[in-house]
């Protein structure tokens, strides 16, 4: 038997539409000539990752990268390392969720921290 929960949670899977990897790296390359700025590639992820869907492991990195971008403190200069992983072939995925993964022990956080603690979106999230 399927609950009125269930029944529209399938409908909502079944009308997804597909989020690809080239829709997501021209949304990248955007924020990173900064045709648009951190919010809104900050809540273009969060709508996505809300009402698209992706079989895609390295889409889902960049996307969970994406949906924490003020408090993990991402910038525009970032972005270069999540459009490489989804440039890689798919058959390298792993090797490019592996590197998605890794990235953030090479940031400096307590320079950008420093940096950003008087912007309005990271601010908040940049005390020790």
């Amino acid at each position: 038997m399927v609950t009125g929960a269930n029944a529209k949670a399938r409908k909502r899977r079944q009308t997804m539409s597909i989020l690809e990897r080239d829709e997501v790296v021209s949304k990248l390359q955007a924020w990173q000539n900064q045709a648009v700025d951190s919010e809104e590639i900050w809540q273009w992820s969060l709508q996505a990752a809300e009402t698209r869907s992706t079989s895609d492991d390295v889409i889902k990195a960049v996307m969970e990268m994406l949906c924490a971008l003020p408090q993990d403190l991402w910038i525009e200069e970032d972005a270069e390392v999540m459009i490489d992983a989804l440039q890689n072939p798919l058959d390298q995925s792993d090797l490019s969720v592996n590197l998605l993964w890794n990235y953030p022990d090479i940031v400096d956080l307590r320079r950008r921290r420093r940096a950003l603690e008087d912007h309005p979106l990271y601010g908040p999230y940049c005390v020790d």
